[in-house]
């Protein structure tokens, strides 16, 4: 049999393919169903995808569940991956890498259809197990140099208690139509990062739930969502969030949204510490205020719980004359911008 040949294999209720890689005492399986070309290396424990393909269409098999054994998933230029990955427990000392050989061509691609976790029947707290990359049980996992394109659910999400993520050099995208996409950008357990990356998506950008890094990102602000989004209303404990060159963009093209660039929904006892060196918001426009059912100048903040303490301390910041906003939570918040010599 020739070195790479794929061979399908049916069993009852359960189909796979199998990739048969000789190694120089026995025959190797490895299984994973994919209409494109791949590898599997088992020495280094390394999946690549060699060409564009599809993962099984249905509801749950679209999402591979990611075996202990793979260590690196790389994703070859000029490849769509058309699927998402389900992360699952992995010992702290055997991370999962997923990475690109480049950036834009190289991209993990969802579906075309807009709001699917709506029209699927899948329920709110569970819209993130559809990501591109979810990881849904405690693991670390390094993403990188790729594009995660029209989700089904959200982008690349973690809500187990040690789902720990790191994002370096992608691009986070929704590019359908409509505002009810559930396509939220990133969240991740305690000690997770953001750098060097884009995040573009008509829902909330970053989820600041956990203490969290974020390095020269940008985040493009629609209509619907929050770029910074700190909580819904169940995240009650006390989260740092260390900044380091953050660039927010209004892009609705009526300059309307419906959270400001700095948004906390709900909560009840929470505390929220921010430190951001190096901060630009280029906005204009309105936001909606539900309260009084009108629009209203956007500002930096849209902070609505009273029972909760929100402190920021901003330096080299720039928000070209946008004013503060809304603000009902205590704390203390220090916004220092530079002097112009002119």
């Amino acid at each position: 049999m020739p070195k790479n040949q794929m061979r399908r294999i049916e069993l009852p209720a359960l189909v796979f393919t199998y990739v048969f890689l000789l190694q120089p005492t026995a025959w190797a399986q490895f299984p994973i169903e994919y209409s494109g070309d791949f590898e599997w290396d088992e020495q280094n424990a390394t999946l690549t995808f060699q060409t564009s393909g599809t993962m099984p269409e249905s509801k749950e098999d679209f999402f591979w569940r990611v075996p202990a054994r793979v260590k690196r998933i790389v994703i070859n230029a000029n490849v769509q991956v058309r699927g998402g990955f389900r992360v699952l427990y992995r010992e702290k000392g055997n991370p999962l890498h997923i990475v690109g050989k480049d950036r834009k061509s190289s991209v993990i691609l969802g579906t075309d259809e807009g709001a699917w976790t709506d029209r699927n029947g899948v329920p709110e707290n569970e819209k993130w197990k559809y990501s591109s990359i979810s990881v849904i049980e405690d693991a670390v996992v390094h993403v990188s140099n790729v594009t995660c394109l029209n989700p089904r659910g959200y982008i690349i999400s973690g809500y187990a208690n040690n789902a720990v993520i790191h994002v370096d050099s992608c691009s986070l995208l929704d590019t359908r139509a409509g505002n009810n996409n559930n396509s939220d950008g990133f969240a991740g357990a305690a000690g997770s990062s953001v750098k060097d990356s884009l995040i573009s998506t008509a829902d909330d950008g970053i989820k600041i739930y956990n203490d969290i890094s974020i390095e020269n990102v940008v985040i493009e602000h629609h209509r619907n969502g929050a770029p910074l989004q700190f909580g819904w209303g169940g995240e009650t404990r006390s989260v740092n969030a260390n900044i380091k060159g953050l660039f927010i963009k209004g892009v609705d093209r009526e300059d309307r949204y419906n959270m400001a660039p700095m948004t906390w929904e709900r909560g009840t006892g929470a505390i929220r510490n921010v430190s951001i060196d190096g901060l630009e918001i280029v906005t204009k426009g309105q936001v909606y205020d539900e309260e009084t059912m009108t629009w209203l100048p956007i500002g930096l903040f849209e902070l609505k719980p009273t029972d909760c303490e929100f402190n920021l301390t901003a330096t080299n910041a720039n928000l070209h004359g946008l004013p503060s906003g809304h603000r009902n939570t205590k704390g203390n918040v220090q916004v220092t911008e530079p002097i112009i010599k002119k």
